[in-house]
């Protein structure tokens, strides 16, 4: 878990699946809690949410997040998968509506969704629409039309859709700036930089096993920056990613003296790279952390609409938008991946 945005406190989010609602777990007891609030203008809610959330959870056709402000119920969300999925649910307390929530629910929800929707659509109030519909329809929801079935008691409800692939630009357009706000499951979704490293090597770095790169050029500008992992190769996929604590520059031979034990090679292999340098760049890297699950290069091609070319040293992701949505996503797409009790946020 980390902090978001210190002036709110200590915020997190927990996705709830099928093992929370065969397991019947705290966190969906918060969120069943925290949805039944709704009660007063929802009369059927309590039955909508036992019967139709619950069964969609188990047969992960529906999935939840529950979000804590400080450790209390603060923010409860519901989607539902399928063609024509929805976004069933979305409750954000008053005292965190201005920090952009909304834009990452709606990007996790968007996230949850993409393997199967064609379309997504909601319904909200009539007042809620006239309000915040400029929100709306950033997101791709461009009308609202009077619900066929109204849940809500006196107000009417309206429905807004959309083909998904218009949600989707509509979200990758919004993420860097989502990106510079939030953590998920502890993977920074602005990292400065992707680095290629060679497979192996690159499981070493994420595994912890290597914590020294080896370079002919830096910059010892990018101390203390969040870098993603490529492993190129046969691989060719994100795996995940570290910090770079410092950047020391200094002749091989001492730089092998100080370094060898966690370079991650033998002698004559860097000899062989080095040979006949003066001067080469040790990056010492930290705080590893490996993906859930690595990300091929196709599929974050597929993901931000882009036709990516693998990286061959480093990009410097502030001149790189592509890439910086790619490695951002690739971030959120471990959260939406998490099991039972990941945090989020």
């Amino acid at each position: 878990m980390e902090e978001l945005f210190s002036q709110k406190g200590n915020f997190q989010v927990v996705r709830l699946s099928e093992a929370d609602a065969r397991a019947v777990s705290d966190h969906l007891k918060k969120l069943r809690e925290l949805v039944l609030e709704n009660e007063p203008m929802y009369p059927n809610i309590e039955k909508w949410f036992d019967e139709k959330v619950m069964a969609g959870l188990k047969v992960s056709e529906r999935i939840g997040y529950i979000g804590y402000l400080d450790e209390k119920p603060a923010v409860s969300a519901v989607v539902k998968r399928g063609e024509d999925a929805k976004f069933c649910h979305l409750r954000i307390k008053k005292e965190l509506q201005d920090i952009h929530l909304g834009e990452a629910f709606f990007t996790l929800m968007g996230l949850e969704v993409r393997r199967f929707a064609k379309g997504v659509h909601f319904t909200l109030p009539e007042s809620v629409w006239e309000k915040e519909k400029e929100f709306f329809k950033s997101f791709g929801f461009i009308d609202a039309i009077k619900a066929g079935h109204q849940y809500r008691l006196f107000e009417d409800e309206l429905r807004c859709s959309s083909d998904f692939e218009n949600v989707w630009s509509a979200i990758l357009k919004k993420f860097p700036k989502i990106a510079r706000a939030f953590f998920m499951n502890g993977h920074s979704l602005d990292s400065k930089l992707v680095m290629s490293i060679r497979g192996e090597n690159a499981r070493k770095v994420v595994a912890g096993k290597k914590k020294v790169e080896i370079r002919r050029k830096f910059s010892k500008k990018w101390e203390g920056c969040k870098v993603s992992i490529y492993a190129s190769g046969r691989e060719r996929c994100l795996v995940g990613e570290a910090s770079i604590s410092r950047v020391v520059v200094d002749d091989p031979e001492s730089i092998w003296e100080r370094f060898h034990e966690e370079i991650g090679c033998t002698r004559a292999e860097f000899d062989n790279y080095t040979r006949p340098l003066g001067e080469i760049y040790a990056i010492v890297l930290e705080n590893a952390i490996p993906y859930r699950k690595s990300i091929s290069l196709r599929e974050v091609s597929n993901l931000t609409q882009k036709e990516l070319q693998p990286p061959q040293t480093y990009y410097d992701l502030s001149k790189n938008k592509n890439w910086a949505a790619a490695v951002s996503l690739g971030a959120l797409l471990q959260s939406a991946l998490a099991s039972q009790g990941s945090v989020l946020v």
